[in-house]
């Protein structure tokens, strides 16, 4: 049921950002902690190191969006 979740969670952030949405980037998010909640519940712990990761690319990616749009 997990990766069902965060494959369509994911994917949807993944289109909104595609289509210059800002809540691309809020849904992404949402996706980062529901990985944080698996990792922690399934004590796969590497799922935490990719979510830190992934959610510092986020903030990069959503200044330079964000910058563009001024």
């Amino acid at each position: 049921m997990w990766s069902w979740i965060l494959a369509v969670v994911g994917s949807c952030g993944l289109f909104f950002v595609g289509k210059k949405n800002i809540w691309g980037f809020v849904v992404l998010f949402i996706t980062e902690l529901l990985w944080f909640i698996y990792s922690f519940s399934t004590h796969q712990y590497g799922f935490v190191f990719g979510g830190v990761l992934y959610s510092g690319m986020y903030i990069k990616a959503f200044i330079h969006w964000k910058k563009d749009r001024e």
